[in-house]
């Protein structure tokens, strides 16, 4: 049975990341999608071959040949498109992160697990072959106990009039755009922090989210693992794990086209890139189909919210 997927949005992430991935999957197929500009939606449908065509969330539910829906719309419109379609009877797979407060998380949540549905958040550095090898080195104990680790990671979206720049539809830029991965690439890794920390300022633009931030979060007696991120540098990525027996780096790993290097104790380790997408949507499938959890869990979009939001009301910064 091929599993119909409405996609809510006609962004670049639609564009280059998910149509795709739906169109590598043999048992998904995209029937439909809402943009909120319908002509728009309508040149989008055409180019892709999709067949339905909406600008109204509730007519696109009612549809029969719609079972799931593809939530990549700015962060704000997430909390009433995945209740819709939660009530609705529809499966979710929603873009990162869950949406702009814990509150909506919360919401979001109780509207889900009323409904039954499988609900997966869009995780998809969890399906990057080369994070996943990183992930298998630390748990075969290839450098001892990790002690401390970091992650350096920064978006080209430099476009100060762009949506994650302003509160009306989301509250983080660099963290929304690509922080949110690095805490949840930790949180995979290590799991929960007992506590977080740190700073976030707007030092290029002054627009009111984001542009640059720091964070630490403290798993105590363990390790501390630090994230900084960018909207406004153009750049690369990089990881450093530091473990009692040695460290592992990584370069350029992230991304949806990505090949970076991978070093473990100075050695060059190789692996076989992969679009992490077109595994995040199979995953997706497979879960329904399977009545089983999915890889990225609505507990993981929840908990990274919360972290986002308890290091913007707080600060490791005190004044001199």
């Amino acid at each position: 049975m091929t599993l119909g997927i409405a996609l809510l949005g006609t962004g670049n992430i639609a564009q280059r990341a998910f149509v795709p991935a739906v169109q590598a999957v043999d048992w998904a197929r995209v029937v439909a999608v809402l943009s909120r500009d319908k002509a728009r939606g309508a040149v989008f449908a055409q180019q892709y071959g999709i067949p339905g065509v909406y600008d109204d969330l509730e007519a696109l539910l009612r549809s029969p040949a719609v079972d799931a829906v593809i939530v990549a719309t700015p962060d704000a419109m997430h909390e009433t498109q995945v209740i819709a379609a939660a009530r609705a009877g529809k499966h979710v797979l929603c873009e990162k992160p869950m949406t702009t407060t814990y509150a909506g998380c919360q919401r979001m949540a109780e509207a889900v697990r009323a409904s039954g549905i499988t609900f997966a958040m869009g995780y998809n550095n969890r399906f990057n072959p080369g994070l996943q090898l990183i992930r298998a080195l630390i748990a075969e104990g290839r450098i001892g106990q990790i002690r401390y680790a970091r992650g350096f990671l920064t978006s080209q979206a430099q476009d100060p009039t762009g949506w994650r720049a302003h509160r009306e539809q989301s509250r983080y830029w660099a963290l929304s755009a690509v922080g949110t991965h690095l805490i949840d690439l930790w949180r995979w890794y290590f799991g929960d922090p007992a506590s977080v920390g740190g700073g976030l300022a707007s030092p290029t633009h002054g627009a009111p989210n984001d542009e640059v931030s720091v964070l630490v979060l403290d798993y105590p007696g363990r390790l501390l693992a630090e994230l900084a991120v960018s909207a406004v540098f153009r750049g690369g990525n990089r990881l450093e794990l530091y473990g009692e027996g040695g460290a592992i780096t990584a370069d350029n790993l992230m991304g949806s086209r990505a090949a970076g290097t991978i070093t473990c104790k100075g050695q060059a380790i190789a692996y076989e890139p992969a679009n992490p997408f077109a595994a995040e949507v199979a995953d997706f499938v497979q879960a329904i189909a399977q009545g089983r959890a999915p890889c990225a869990t609505l507990e993981d979009g929840l908990r990274n919210v919360h972290i986002m939001e308890t290091a913007r009301e707080g600060s490791l910064q005190r004044p001199l």
